[in-house]
């Protein structure tokens, strides 16, 4: 039987790349979000659309409209301050934010996996984190700068 062959070990350890540095021009585009709490079921989660640009975000789904700001704090990681608007009030939305109110502000802080996906947390005053994932759909164009 032959014996198997082993790869002779490199000398010098291989590093990671180093994460790029972010900025918010990096970050334009459109974006998917989905928000849920920690542990639940993709069918679970709610979903919508974000517009990036500069450092305004807006977006939102069947029952939420959110706009505000944000920043690259550190290489990596986004922080947002949300102003939300709630236009539905369908049966299917479970208040996942922990309010009904027509109005609320969100803060989040998502830490880059990748410059096309984020994954992080929407802090709540009332229960604990509402995790968030933003995937890129597609980058800024002419035609989709917001006005």
């Amino acid at each position: 039987m032959a014996k198997p062959r082993t790869l002779p070990r490199p000398d010098a350890s291989i590093a990671a790349p180093a994460p790029q540095p972010l900025t918010p021009a990096a970050m334009a585009g459109l974006w998917t979000l989905r928000f849920g709490p920690f542990g639940c079921r993709d069918d679970e989660t709610h979903g919508g659309v974000l517009h990036v640009e500069g450092n305004r975000m807006a977006g939102g789904d069947g029952q939420l409209i959110f706009h505000g700001q944000f920043a690259i704090d550190g290489p990596t990681t986004l922080a947002a301050s949300l102003q939300v608007v709630r236009h539905g009030f369908g049966s299917d939305y479970r208040g996942v934010f922990g309010t009904l109110a027509p109005l609320f502000r969100l803060d989040v802080a998502a830490e880059a996996i990748t410059p096309d996906l984020f994954e992080g947390r929407i802090g709540r005053t009332a229960g604990p984190d509402v995790r968030v994932v933003m995937r890129r759909l597609d980058p800024i164009t002419e035609r989709s700068r917001i006005v």
